[in-house]
């Protein structure tokens, strides 16, 4: 089962919602992000990191020499997406199998504990 567009946009806000960025801003973000492309692994994988880092700027994610480590791990995200790394994400969390959610998410470089626990909160209540 491919993971939910609700669940990649969770998981989106979780990864930019760091570093004094809080969760709600970053969900304010999504519109922006969606129309950008931003949320979805084919507007992002293969994508070079300059313009990456651009396009999230624009989309209202300008966070100074920030943004440019952000977009990395937005693009390590949605490789990992794309790769079939979360097919199993949303089944877990439907059961409310915590433990095996954040370990997955935090197996992709760029996801530590409180991403993960941050997402694990917006995937259970969005």
């Amino acid at each position: 089962m491919a993971l939910s567009d609700q669940s990649l946009e969770g998981i989106v806000v979780s990864v930019l919602a760091v570093n004094k960025f809080g969760l709600e801003k970053a969900r304010g973000l999504l519109p922006a992000l969606r129309m950008a492309g931003l949320t979805r692994p084919a507007g992002v994988v293969g994508e070079d990191l300059c313009t990456l880092t651009v396009r999230l700027a624009r989309a209202g994610y300008n966070r100074g020499l920030l943004t440019e480590m952000m977009a990395g791990r937005l693009l390590t995200l949605m490789a990992a997406v794309d790769q079939g790394r979360f097919t199993m994400l949303d089944s877990l969390v439907s059961s409310g199998d915590r433990d095996r959610a954040l370990a997955i998410l935090c197996e992709v470089h760029g996801i530590g504990p409180q991403v993960a626990a941050n997402a694990w909160k917006l995937l259970r209540d969005p």
